[in-house]
């Protein structure tokens, strides 16, 4: 038995095809990666290790230094942002000050610093920010195209939803690639309905070139 880093654009069957075994050889050697009682699949996602018959070679110099740190976890940024789900914006004159402190990583202050500023891309930048990552820095969803790297859709992988504007507050949306189903994503992203949940967005709305990104 070996060890394979999964690589973007990976999925259960292409890996098992790869190594010369069936899908349920792959799932004998990696019983954590099928939920128990549905018996479905969770999502892979780059860096993760999974366990493979015969010999992995290796990947190319110059691909392997692309990725230079592994997990055998949700993306780091994922997990910080998991733990911010349900913060919302208070009502009244009264600001909450998680969404300020998201605001604030992106330099936003003054009288933007409101928890009623659009703070999707915010949420997005803070979240990388605290993983360890160099985030855009930006507020403006139009900001981000173009920032990391392109992937396949992967969980944790950033997606950016249009219209992209040069105005913050009318600028698509920005989140977390959580599911996708046959017609949507499911993002986890901030200022969806005024706080940070799980929600399903069309896949009509994706950008159309390259709408997800990697943070490395």
């Amino acid at each position: 038995m070996a060890q394979y880093s999964v690589q973007p654009g990976d999925n259960p069957t292409k890996i098992a095809k790869s190594f010369g075994m069936t899908l349920a050889q792959f799932q004998k050697l990696n019983p954590g990666l099928v939920e128990w009682g549905s018996g479905n699949w969770k999502v892979l996602f780059p860096g993760q290790i999974v366990n493979v018959n015969g010999e992995v070679t290796g990947l190319p110099p110059d691909t392997t230094a692309s990725a230079p740190t592994s997990f055998a976890a949700p993306p780091p940024w994922m997990q910080m942002a998991i733990m911010e789900v349900g913060v919302q914006e208070w009502a009244g004159a009264a600001d909450n000050p998680r969404i300020l402190e998201y605001l604030k990583s992106c330099g936003i202050g003054g009288s933007l610093l409101h928890d009623e500023t659009a703070w999707c891309a915010a949420f997005v930048n803070w979240c990388v920010l605290r993983s360890g990552y160099r985030p855009q820095g930006s507020a403006k969803v139009s900001d981000w195209w173009g920032w990391g790297r392109p992937v396949a859709a992967t969980y944790g992988a950033i997606c950016i939803l249009q219209p992209l504007t040069v105005d913050q507050a009318s600028s698509g949306h920005i989140g977390f690639l959580h599911a996708q189903d046959a017609t949507n994503v499911w993002l986890l992203s901030g200022n969806s309905k005024n706080q940070v949940r799980i929600s399903a967005y069309p896949k009509t709305k994706l950008i159309h070139n390259a709408p997800y990104r990697w943070a490395f």
